[in-house]
């Protein structure tokens, strides 16, 4: 049976799309099928990410009804498949969003993966989260700000509401600040469980520039680690933490003080 699970935010710029792609990658790398699905339909960002630039088939174009859905399902890797959404706004304004039938898309997609990641839009599309299948489950991303946690908290509502399961949140992007809120403080606010804390790494933004994971730019990284960790958690997998490579930084040293011959 498929799993859906839905990564949403209250706020932009919390990461969600990058964890979703990484969280994507993770799960492949545990022998899942993953298909990602992008369905921010105004600032869609999963193609960039994934390196889908300028895709000849989008969401945009099923929803226009000019194409099946099929057609914009592209294997980037195998085991993971990405459904992105179309940047061009011409195509925008022939989707009526109220007639959208996401419960339709995501049957016709099911046989292309064992678990589907959806990249919500940020904030809160009531359309969107009414059309998504009775079985999904959610994850709540936000950072340790006030203003993230609070917008955090009204998508946590709204999914009560619509009787969405949420698995938990995810706090994204963290460092140390006293300023900042704390983990027990989140918790007790959104009165979710924490199911993975992943550190801000400037890892992030290199293995993005590169279009890779943060695991396959580097694995024995903390945040990579977390990463990981989380996906494992949701798979229900065991996962043993990366430690770096010590003996190998030592030896790469060496060599460069001409200690160790090439």
């Amino acid at each position: 049976m498929s799993k859906f699970i839905a990564i949403a935010s209250g706020k932009g710029g919390v990461g969600r799309t990058t964890l979703t792609y990484n969280l994507g990658v993770g799960m492949s790398l545990f022998g899942r099928n993953v298909v990602m699905l992008d369905l921010d339909l105004v600032m869609a960002n999963l193609d960039v990410i994934t390196g889908l630039l300028n895709p000849d088939v989008t969401l945009h174009d099923v929803l226009a009804k000019n194409r099946s859905i099929d057609e914009c399902v592209y294997e980037i890797e195998q085991g993971i498949r990405v459904i992105p959404t179309g940047i061009h706004f011409e195509t925008l304004r022939h989707i009526n969003p109220k007639y959208i039938s996401w419960n339709k898309i995501l049957e016709e997609i099911a046989d292309y993966g064992d678990i589907f990641l959806m990249d919500m839009p940020a904030g809160i599309n009531s359309n969107i989260f009414e059309g998504l299948p009775e079985n999904v489950e959610m994850i709540i991303v936000t950072n340790s700000t006030m203003t993230s946690v609070a917008d955090a908290l009204k998508i946590r509502i709204l999914s009560n509401e619509l009787n969405i399961q949420i698995i938990g949140f995810v706090l994204n992007m963290w460092y140390d600040d006293g300023f900042l809120l704390s983990v027990n403080e989140i918790e007790s606010i959104l009165e979710v469980p924490m199911i993975g804390i992943i550190p801000y790494d400037r890892e992030v933004e290199r293995s993005m520039a590169l279009g890779k994971s943060v695991a396959e730019i580097n694995p024995s990284s903390p945040t990579s680690n977390a990463l990981m960790q989380l996906t494992a958690h949701l798979l229900g997998e065991e996962y043993k933490p990366i430690e770096p490579d010590k003996e190998g930084i030592l030896n790469r040293l060496k060599k460069f003080i001409g200690m160790l011959p090439d």
